[in-house]
């Protein structure tokens, strides 16, 4: 869903696709948040790797 992944909280995603409650939202499109958890810790790491010159 373009809307979690260029950073929509998941309540306005959940009010913008009328759904009833967050949990359906996270069940739907759950797997899109596991991607951004993933690309977050690659960033960390290479800011970290920047950081220690390593």
């Amino acid at each position: 869903m373009n809307a979690i992944r260029a950073g929509d909280d998941i309540k306005t995603v959940q009010s913008n696709m009328g759904h009833a409650t967050a949990a359906f939202t996270l069940d739907k499109y759950g797997h899109f948040t596991e991607r951004m958890k993933q690309d977050s810790a690659a960033r960390m790491e290479n800011f970290m790797k920047d950081v220690l010159n390593l």
